[in-house]
């Protein structure tokens, strides 16, 4: 029972000199009108399933393998309301991402950055491998260096 008036509990904060009854008024009208606009607007980025299904329009399927963590940046910056589902038990992990059929402009230029900055990834050499390479190289000049017994350091 608590936790259910908790939620439904709503803290309003006015500034004022003198409280009086139509200043609380207001206050209150203000923070329901706030409530409503925010419960009718489209929220760009992920949704849920439900919200996506409201209002106008069907709803489109894609499935992506691989990593779409990334994607998620992309989609905001085109403003696509999509919702994201993974398969369970597949291997590599699969994903199904649900949008709305009136952004598939939007959807498709989201997925061809997204994609360009994949395969520009995939064509850079891996930190990794780098670091490596690198450990090599100081171990081979490593090896020829002299100790110089009058100086104490070593002799290049």
């Amino acid at each position: 029972m608590q936790e259910e008036i908790d939620q439904r509990t709503v803290s309003i904060t006015v500034q004022a000199a003198k409280l009086s009854g139509r200043v609380l008024k207001a206050a209150i009208t203000a923070a329901l009108h706030k409530m409503q606009q925010q419960r009718h607007s489209v929220k760009v980025g992920r949704n849920s399933l439900k919200r996506l299904a409201q209002g106008d329009g069907g709803m489109n399927t894609i499935e992506v393998s691989g990593r779409l963590r990334s994607f998620e940046r992309y989609a905001r910056k085109y403003q696509i309301r999509y919702h994201i589902e993974k398969e369970v038990g597949s291997k590599p992990p699969r994903w199904t991402v649900y949008f709305k059929a009136n952004q598939a402009d939007a959807l498709t230029a989201a997925f061809k950055a997204f994609t360009n900055k994949d395969l520009d990834r995939s064509k850079r050499p891996s930190l990794v491998a780098q670091l490596r390479k690198f450990k090599e190289l100081v171990k081979t000049l490593g090896k020829d260096r002299v100790r110089n017994k009058e100086h104490g350091g070593p002799e290049l």
